[in-house]
């Protein structure tokens, strides 16, 4: 669902899809031109059904070091890298991370591939990353079967 979402995804007045929704979903306004790495992969989860799986869609997700303690306090984080991971980056490496996306590759070699939304000012985006940036992984029991995306609507190029 993350790949069919690449592109620009930040709307001129700074707002996003996946921060209405976001905003939508708990109530809050603020959310609506929020930055939106955590809840762009919420609302592809929530897109597949598979929202639960990441711990629902609770405000403080959007504040990724909460979201980072979530996958502590569950037991669910691991310093190792696999596609369907959640990855936390800690680029000034504070010990907090900053940025969130999920894994698509290990390339075994001390980088990995991500999907990530709210990068490059505002895209989702396929980047190459160093795992030296990373902070750790949440581990999502992700469901066996793949679940087919939803037709229509959903464009990289639209709203």
């Amino acid at each position: 669902m993350a790949r069919t979402q690449t592109g620009p995804r930040r709307r001129a007045d700074g707002s996003s899809k996946y921060g209405e929704w976001f905003a939508g979903l708990v109530g809050d306004p603020a959310f609506r031109d929020g930055d939106f790495c955590a809840m762009g992969l919420l609302w592809c989860a929530w897109r597949t059904g598979q929202l639960p799986v990441l711990g629902g869609a609770r405000r403080e997700w959007a504040w990724v070091p909460s979201w980072w303690r979530h996958w502590q306090d569950i037991g669910r984080w691991t310093a190792g890298a696999a596609r369907g991971r959640i990855v936390f980056f800690d680029f000034d490496r504070s010990g907090a991370p900053e940025h969130v996306g999920a894994v698509l590759q290990d390339d075994r070699n001390g980088t990995i591939v991500t999907i990530e939304f709210n990068t490059m000012n505002g895209w989702c985006a396929v980047r190459g990353r160093r795992l030296s940036d990373v902070i750790g992984f949440g581990d999502p029991a992700w469901a066996d079967a793949r679940v087919p995306v939803a037709a229509g609507g959903d464009s990289c190029w639209q709203g």
